[in-house]
């Protein structure tokens, strides 16, 4: 009897190379800077090939891989994204962050391609590492 069970992993090549599973999230809050809250964290249900964040309200949002990374508790691990901007990663993780950056909350829109990979491949999200936070 067989027992090797075959199965995509992250050094899969082939489901980053093929077109993704389309995912979407429009309306989504990311909490005031400085609010004694954590960042907003949009979960994927697989591993992600792409990543579109598109910022729709008015104040400039904070976009990070891990919640201290966004929030600049230690480090500043983010980047922003001015009103009307978006910009398409080709990253693969299984969660992004998104805090305002100013006292007022923000509205973003998610988009993700992605690939047939478990999250459970990517435990962490890349969460401790340098740039990451």
């Amino acid at each position: 009897m067989v027992t090797n069970y075959y199965r995509a992993g992250l050094g899969n090549v082939g489901s980053f190379q093929s077109s993704g599973i389309p995912w979407c999230s429009s309306s989504v809050t990311c909490p005031a800077s400085g609010a004694a809250v954590l960042a907003n964290r949009i979960d994927f249900p697989y591993v992600s090939r792409t990543v579109v964040i598109r910022n729709d309200g008015a104040a400039t949002i904070r976009v990070g891989f891990s919640d201290a990374g966004v929030r600049g508790i230690e480090n500043a691990y983010y980047f922003t994204l001015a009103q009307n901007n978006s910009l398409e990663l080709d990253f693969k993780v299984r969660s992004v962050f998104l805090y305002s950056d100013s006292a007022g909350a923000g509205l973003a829109t998610v988009v993700a391609g992605l690939t047939g990979i478990d999250p459970s491949e990517l435990q962490y999200n890349w969460t401790g590492n340098a740039g990451v936070g």
